[in-house]
């Protein structure tokens, strides 16, 4: 038995507005060197701290593309308390969504400092928005986060704006 969207749509209302703020810790060459590896993109300025300070970065920089990319900072749920889709509850704000299949709708990047190796970083994440639409396939809701990834002096870093459908 599948769960009413109305029902979850009126539950989350009371979400609108909320910010949390989670320290993640401190950024390593070494992870975002994987991640660099991982999507295959091999740039001198994310593993050679002397071509970036060519351009002017104090060293080695994270790829724009990781502080956004990463879907946890802890080791994971247990199995057992995924959602049906496969996604965990954090994924979108640790919004309750139980019962309902999860799907990434956008995503808008402001880039706005690069990550060096020993960066501190903060996430705050705010629900924007949640909106019911009846779409072609029935109901569905639609959540807008804003995601401000901060170095240790609180000076943003990336801005992610992501928006998600439930149904």
């Amino acid at each position: 038995m599948s769960t009413p969207v109305k029902d979850v749509y009126e539950d989350l209302q009371q979400y609108v507005g909320d910010s949390k703020r989670m320290p993640l810790g401190v950024i390593r060459a070494q992870d975002f060197q994987r991640f660099a590896i991982a999507s295959g993109d091999l740039n001198p300025l994310f593993f050679d701290d002397e071509a970036a300070q060519r351009y002017g970065y104090p060293g080695a920089m994270a790829p724009p593309l990781y502080l956004s990319s990463v879907m946890g900072w802890g080791a994971g749920p247990p199995e057992e308390s995924l959602l049906p889709d496969g996604s965990a509850g954090e994924d979108v704000a640790s919004l309750p969504l139980q019962g309902l299949r999860l799907m990434g709708s956008g995503q808008d990047l402001e880039f706005v400092r690069p990550v060096t190796d020993r960066t501190e970083i903060t996430m705050e994440r705010n629900v924007e928005a949640v909106e019911y639409k009846d779409g072609r396939s029935g109901p569905l809701i639609l959540i807008k986060l804003v995601k401000r990834f901060m170095d240790g002096d609180g000076q943003n870093l990336v801005v992610s704006r992501e928006s998600f459908i439930a149904r």
